[in-house]
């Protein structure tokens, strides 16, 4: 069924046809179980996000088969998951127009999505006033977890989180490696997320007296890095601190290898714009150029990490004919989200939105379970009252020549890197 369809969405339990549904209430398993339950997925499917959003649905894919394929939610009386989807194409309007059709028009009880920050931003409001819950695949901005919304939460470290760990990595590098970083510049897409982590960043590494000679950033739709890659080597510093997503990376590597300024010095970026899994082969010949030497990447997710959920995701995606690079960051979080939804309705026994959202807060998986598909979860899934993740820790890998290695932190290391 998969290798058949896994280019056009994965369309399992889907209602492929949108149309109007009457009213109707799901007071009680055997309804549920007779009526299904409608999940709605609001993804980038198209536009910037469009690969990113793509290998969500996979993800939410392989879990809705899994589970309806095993007897659908048994707390629910076996009721199967039904999904509805919506491309929120990479744009807010949208976004905030998909997320109200999929709740007032579809009914769906919970979505999943939308991928990223600025679409989190539209929707958490349409989502808060219709009292349904959203998890999130990657929005990551700490005022999203300030604001006392209810009904949202997400499956990505927040932006502080991410700021904090590129600074813990330093301290690593310098502690257990001698790396000699005494002066960092950070780059950043000018957005909340960009400007969160980098702030959180300078703030932890001015504490281990590391000097930051300077901080700037660039519009989230920028078009060439090469301006960004002249200022930072014009000040030379130890390390690079560069935050941002796929397509910015494309760029700044492409800049870096033009400008002959790749390593040194000591570049640790993150995340989709180093860790990516398809980055090696998009980046094409100046790859090992870009990415080996003193390259470091942030990462959420390493499908050669040896843990129960991560090993569940490679098995399961590796029968439905997917490559090796495909099961990636993207997938484990689609997958994440996904599982977490299923977790919640097997504890609350509810389909009712309200209690489903709450229930989803609630949610704790341990470290070791099958369900826990983003090794970031290494003391377990768990949620803060505001939604924000539980103390998650980030990766750190290194490429060379075309595979990831993680390196930091030590328990979930799959190699090392020869200083």
């Amino acid at each position: 069924m998969f290798k058949n369809n896994k280019r056009h969405g994965y369309l399992i339990g889907l209602s492929a046809v949108v149309m109007a549904i009457s009213p109707m209430t799901f007071d009680g398993a055997a309804h549920a179980a007779e009526k299904g339950i409608k999940i709605g997925v609001l993804l980038p499917l198209s536009g910037r996000y469009a690969s990113a959003g793509q290998a969500n649905k996979r993800g939410v894919d392989l879990v809705v088969e899994e589970v309806n394929r095993n007897g659908g939610i048994k707390a629910l009386g076996g009721a199967k998951l039904d999904l509805v989807v919506a491309d929120d194409a990479s744009d807010q309007v949208t976004t905030a127009q998909e997320a109200r059709r999929l709740i007032g028009q579809e009914q769906a009880r919970f979505l999943i999505g939308p991928y990223a920050t600025p679409e989190a931003e539209a929707a958490a409001p349409v989502a808060e006033r219709s009292g349904v819950g959203m998890i999130s695949t990657q929005a990551s901005f700490d005022g999203l977890f300030e604001r006392n919304y209810k009904f949202f939460t997400s499956v990505s470290m927040t932006s502080s989180q991410f700021g904090e760990s590129y600074a813990e990595f330093v301290d690593w590098l310098n502690e257990k490696h001698n790396a000699g970083i005494k002066t960092t510049a950070l780059t950043f897409p000018n957005n909340d997320y960009g400007k969160t982590a980098s702030q959180t960043a300078a703030a932890h590494l001015k504490k281990s007296n590391v000097k930051e000679l300077d901080a700037f950033g660039f519009p989230p739709k920028v078009g060439d890095m090469t301006p960004v890659v002249q200022r930072v080597k014009a000040i030379d510093p130890n390390a690079v601190i560069s935050i941002g997503y796929l397509q910015d990376g494309i760029l700044l590597h492409q800049a870096r290898v033009a400008q002959n300024y790749t390593s040194p010095p000591i570049w640790i970026g993150g995340s989709d714009a180093f860790s990516n899994d398809r980055l090696w082969q998009l980046l094409g010949d100046i790859a090992p150029k870009a990415l080996s030497g003193k390259t470091f990447a942030l990462a959420q997710f390493d499908n050669g990490v040896k843990t129960p959920g991560v090993e569940w995701l490679v098995s399961t995606a590796t029968k439905a004919g997917f490559k090796h690079e495909e099961i990636d960051q993207g997938m484990a979080a689609g997958a994440q989200a996904a599982w977490i939804v299923v977790q919640a309705l097997e504890n609350s026994k509810t389909t009712d939105p309200a209690k489903l959202a709450a229930a989803v807060h609630d949610v704790k998986l341990p470290a070791d379970s099958p369900r826990v598909t983003m090794p970031q979860f290494d003391n377990g899934v768990a949620f803060e009252a505001s939604g924000k993740p539980k103390n998650p820790v980030a990766l750190f890998v290194h490429w060379d020549n075309g595979k990831k290695t993680v390196i930091y932190p030590t328990k979930l290391a799959t190699g090392s890197y020869a200083w």
